[in-house]
């Protein structure tokens, strides 16, 4: 039984967990690899889209020296003028109006774009001087903290055009203390004549280009920087995430837009925009692991998914194992009860699936035909029994019957011709020869009233007047078939019972009757009946399997109707004492 079990146990796992775990598993490996895709695809995307919008931006803030740039182009007089003033030891009023004009000049974008600090115009002049936006006239290097641009200067000013520097700038607070600002320098040639150049400063803010940065929307760890062609950062975003001098010099060289590169930190995913007017590289270094974040809480939602789909699977299968084992419980019940010949168990089960159903069908068939089987073979046991004891109370009969015989023609021998004596032997003769025939089940009515009235003769011979009998039928009853000696037992209980009584005569009256499909057969007495408590007992012992001496006629008569009809039969007994008996018994005919 613990081995069935287990094997049910199992089944139903399966049964159970099989059409959960493949859906699932299937989903979610298909899920995790569509996502895949997606996100290395959508990254990709998403990155040189930003990558475009940065490069955009930023070179839009520094599109004011061009505006510069052009400007002085278009004002080649004045800055030649300007190129004067700086050479001379004191410039006039007429100068400071002119160079009033031109500090405007770069005192407006200053001024108007928050995220510049500061703009230096220098032309070469042998007094080393230069107009600045952050002060009120000419200034002279040295007087300012900050002179390191004109060394940068001088070191490109005879091999590049536009070049860029990340600075810290010293500057005067209100407290004459020095301060550093933290800015991107670009410097800008231009020429005013061929003998007339010098170089436009543009210092922008680099906390407000990197909070631009830092505003984007980027992945966890993402990488946002601007790289020169040295490969020294310019600016970039707050992300922790860094990569060594060679490393990004190895980026730089690669004529990839995007490459995968296997850092001293982490494996990467680098995009790059490259822009050719500031000789700049924009680069998107994105960490893989937070590439596939969504991946692994997807896989994470799906193993959750996984371990519950298990666990309902545990219980669902535990319940109907159970329900399995207490019908396979039932079950044997029932087959232990049918083996033994007990009868059936009454069982109810609980469960209407078609499973369950079946199972029923099968088992109630089965176990209604083997118990059936056993009833009919008790039957037929209890019928041959019955056989076997007649023909053994055959034998003396049939000895007494031939005895008889002689007994006849001696006594008709003695007296030359019948008598009453013969006449009796004649009766007996009749009724012998009526038990030993063959027909040891139905006969025909008519037959068995015959029968019965040659046992009532020779009674009459015994009693004479003390007792009368008779009968009332019609006669096209005597076709139907009944049992063999059905009447003799009724008539010989009346006579036993009734012919007690001295004082008064005994009828006794044979009613037979037909009511639809059944036989009527009554035998009714005027005798002195049978008391309320012996009734009680009668009937008790009447259907049971224990033996009466003082009515065994009536207890084998019964048990022969049920052996022959079953069910369908009936024997009925109604008493009252002083008045008399009636024994009725019905039978099914066709």
């Amino acid at each position: 039984m613990v081995t069935t079990t287990v094997r049910f146990f199992i089944k139903n796992l399966l049964t159970f967990l099989l059409p959960m775990l493949i859906p699932l598993v299937v989903l979610s490996a298909l899920s995790a690899f569509l996502t895949q895709q997606y996100v290395v695809n959508g990254i990709k995307s998403n990155n040189m889209n930003m990558l475009k919008q940065t490069k955009e931006n930023i070179e839009l803030l520094f599109n004011e020296q061009n505006a510069l740039n052009l400007h002085i182009i278009a004002s080649t007089t004045q800055f030649m003028n300007l190129k004067d003033m700086l050479n001379k030891p004191l410039p006039s009023a007429e100068d400071y109006q002119q160079l009033a004009v031109l500090k405007n000049f770069i005192d407006s974008p200053s001024i108007a774009s928050s995220y510049i600090d500061s703009i230096y115009i220098y032309l070469n002049n042998d007094n080393q001087r230069y107009i600045s936006s952050v002060t009120g006239g000419f200034i002279e290097l040295g007087e300012d903290p900050d002179h390191l641009w004109f060394d940068s200067y001088q070191k490109h000013a005879h091999h590049e055009e536009i070049w860029t520097e990340s600075r810290k700038i010293p500057r005067y607070n209100l407290n004459d203390e020095i301060e550093e600002a933290d800015v991107i320098t670009m410097y800008r040639h231009f020429k005013v004549s061929d003998d007339n150049t010098g170089v436009i400063v543009l210092n922008i803010k680099r906390e407000y280009i990197e909070r631009r940065l830092n505003d984007l929307a980027t992945a966890k760890g993402q990488l946002l920087a601007v790289v020169d062609q040295q490969g020294s950062v310019i600016f970039h975003n707050n992300a922790k995430y860094e990569l060594s001098s060679e490393e990004m010099q190895q980026v730089i060289s690669s004529k990839n837009s995007a490459v995968t590169m296997q850092t001293s930190n982490k494996e990467a995913l680098i995009h790059m925009i490259y822009s050719e007017t500031y000789d700049w590289t924009f680069i998107s270094v994105t960490p893989k692991q937070s590439l596939y974040t969504a991946l692994t809480r997807l896989l994470r939602i799906g193993a959750v998914l996984m371990v519950m789909a298990l666990l309902a699977a545990l219980l669902l299968a535990f319940q109907l194992t159970k329900k399995n084992y207490s019908e396979l419980q039932i079950i044997m019940s029932i087959l232990n009860a049918a083996e033994k010949g007990k009868p059936l168990p009454l069982h109810r089960s609980k469960g209407n699936n078609v499973y369950s159903q079946i199972i029923r069908s099968l088992l109630q068939n089965f176990i209604e035909h083997n118990y059936m089987r056993v009833q009919l073979s008790e039957s037929q046991y209890k019928t041959q029994a019955a056989q076997f004891a007649a023909l053994q109370s055959q034998l003396n009969p049939h000895f007494l019957y031939n005895t008889l015989e002689t007994i006849h023609w001696k006594a008709a021998g003695y007296t030359d011709g019948p008598n009453e004596l013969t006449s009796i032997v004649e009766h007996l003769s009749d009724i012998l020869r009526y038990s030993l025939d063959g027909q040891n089940g139905l006969v025909p009515l008519n037959v068995e009233i015959a029968n019965t009235k040659s046992y009532i003769a020779i009674q009459k011979t015994r009693y004479g007047e003390r007792f009368d009998i008779w009968w009332e039928y019609e006669e096209e009853l005597e076709k139907y078939q009944v049992l063999k000696l059905i009447f003799q037992p009724l008539i010989e209980n009346s006579l036993q019972h009734g012919l007690s009584r001295s004082d008064q005569k005994l009828a006794v009256k044979i009613k037979i009757q037909r009511y639809g499909n059944l036989l009527r057969l009554a035998v009714i007495d005027n005798g002195d009946g049978i008391s309320e408590e012996r009734m009680v007992e009668l009937r008790t012992r009447l259907f049971s399997d224990t033996a009466d001496a003082n009515h065994i006629g009536l207890i084998n008569t019964q048990r022969r109707i049920q052996l022959a009809y079953g069910h369908r039969s009936e024997l009925c007994i109604k008493s009252r004492p002083g008045r008399g008996t009636l024994i009725d018994i019905k039978l099914p005919i066709s």
